[in-house]
């Protein structure tokens, strides 16, 4: 698995990953798509595109915190000692984001608070 450079870093991949599911989430409601949906496993690989299977209203509940995201089984990064897994799910799981790139996260969330 790739390990970013630093933390900031980690925490800027994953928001790449992060956009594209919005989308992904937008286009799900507008179209009135079938549950569970195809999401992009949030990791700091930039070369992952594994699928991971939440349902929206799973998703909106990882995406209430900008530092948390959704991971495929294994991605969670510990190698890059910038995530935590937060929870464990059957489909996928849930990581936290610390240090620099919890930061990086917060900063870059387009969602904004």
């Amino acid at each position: 698995m790739f390990v970013a450079a630093d933390g900031e870093q980690v925490g800027r991949n994953d928001v790449v990953f992060r956009a594209a599911n919005e989308a992904i989430a937008e286009a799900g409601s507008q179209l009135q798509a079938s549950e569970p949906l195809p999401f992009i496993c949030e990791c700091a690989d930039t070369d992952c595109r594994e699928l991971i299977l939440p349902t929206r209203p799973e998703y909106e509940a990882i995406r209430r915190d900008p530092t948390w995201f959704a991971v495929a089984h294994g991605h969670e990064g510990s190698s890059d000692r910038a995530s935590r897994v937060v929870e464990r799910r059957d489909a996928y799981d849930v990581v936290q984001k610390t240090g620099e790139a919890a930061a990086a996260a917060e900063a870059l969330d387009p969602r904004g608070s």
